[in-house]
């Protein structure tokens, strides 16, 4: 069950992306098997590998903000309502970037296309 004390609460984001131990990951199943709030943690987050598989690295580190602040971690006592609003927003903001490169990737692809078939 997930409580303000669960130690599996901050385990999604590492088992969505394959970063647990085999034995970590044996142990978190056996817990989402549990406990419906990190089951649905987990499920929000399982088209993230996808997204972020559609960028390269160099992309990626091109669509961050160097301008902005740097990331704060939340405070220990937001609520579990706060701190899902906030992997929400992660995720969108990194579905949004991976959207602008996945855009832009087509658009130079075509632009070159355009090009090569010009000088043919």
């Amino acid at each position: 069950m997930n409580t303000p004390a669960d130690p599996y609460r901050d385990w999604d984001v590492a088992y969505v992306l394959g970063s647990l131990s085999p034995a970590e990951r044996r142990e978190l199943e056996r817990h989402l098997a549990e406990c419906p709030t990190c089951a649905g943690n987990v499920g929000e987050l399982a088209g993230m590998p996808g997204i972020l598989a559609s960028l390269s690295p160099e992309r990626a580190l091109e669509l961050l903000d160097p301008a902005g602040p740097p990331p704060q971690a939340p405070p220990r006592r937001l609520s579990r309502l706060s701190r899902r609003r906030e992997r929400a927003r992660f995720a969108a903001a990194l579905a949004g970037a991976a959207a602008a490169g996945a855009a832009l990737a087509l658009a130079a692809a075509r632009a070159s296309r355009g090009n090569q078939a010009r000088r043919r």
